[in-house]
C-alpha cells in the first residue's frame, strides 16, 4: 500500500448519491449523534448547504481515485484555532489500514491547511473502535459528558478527546506512515 495513492479532495455535486448511501449505512448511523435513517430530501438540503458553507470543511478520502470515506472539520474557532472533527469509512471493502491513513491525512490537513492548533473529537461511549482510533492517533482523553445523548430511552455518555498540533507532530512518526502534507 503506497501512501501516495491516497489523498483528500473537496466534495462536488457528483458525490451526493454516494454520501447519501454512506450516511444511511447502519454501521455509520449508529455511531452518529442522530442514528435515524436520513430522508433523501433532508440529505439534499444538507448537501447543498454543505457545498455553499464556508465555515465547515468536508473532504472525501480517496484511494487510487476511488472515494472511501468522508472527513469533516466543524465548529472552527479561528481565534482559538480549534475545531471538531468527524469521519467515517463509507466503503465496506476499503483496504486494511485506510482509516488510519485517512486520520493522518485529515490531521495534517487541519493543522497545516486550516492552521488549527487543536482538534477535538467526540465519541459515543459504546464506540470502542473510535476510542481506540483516537488514542492510536495520539489524542488525549479530556473528559466525559455524562448522559449527553438519549437514544431508545437510554442515556449515552460522550467522551471528549483532544490533540494539540505539537503532540501530533511528535506522534505521527510513530505510526510509520510516510506522508507529505499535500492533502
Amino acid at each position: 500500500m503506497n501512501s501516495m495513492d491516497y489523498c483528500l479532495r473537496a466534495l462536488s455535486e457528483r458525490d451526493k448519491e454516494m454520501i447519501f448511501n454512506w450516511r444511511n449505512t447502519e454501521d455509520i448511523r449508529m455511531n452518529m449523534y442522530n442514528d435515524q435513517p436520513i430522508a433523501y430530501e433532508d440529505h439534499s438540503r444538507w448537501f447543498e448547504e454543505m457545498l455553499k458553507n464556508q465555515k465547515d470543511y468536508y473532504r472525501l478520502f480517496i484511494y487510487q481515485q476511488k472515494p472511501l470515506g468522508l472527513i469533516s472539520f466543524k465548529n472552527i474557532n479561528q481565534q482559538n484555532q480549534t475545531c471538531f472533527w468527524g469521519f467515517y469509512i463509507g466503503e465496506s471493502n476499503a483496504p486494511k489500514g485506510s482509516g488510519t491513513i485517512m486520520g493522518c491525512l485529515g490531521l495534517d490537513y487541519a493543522f497545516h491547511c486550516l492552521f488549527m492548533r487543536k482538534i477535538i473529537g467526540e465519541v459515543l461511549s459504546f464506540n470502542k473502535k473510535s476510542e481506540r482510533f483516537h488514542l492510536k492517533l495520539g489524542f488525549k482523553h479530556e473528559g466525559i459528558y455524562k448522559n449527553k445523548l438519549s437514544r431508545e430511552n437510554q442515556f449515552i455518555d460522550v467522551i471528549s478527546f483532544g490533540l494539540q498540533k505539537e503532540e501530533w507532530e511528535m506522534h505521527k512518526g510513530k505510526l510509520n506512515l510516510n506522508f507529505t502534507e499535500e492533502a
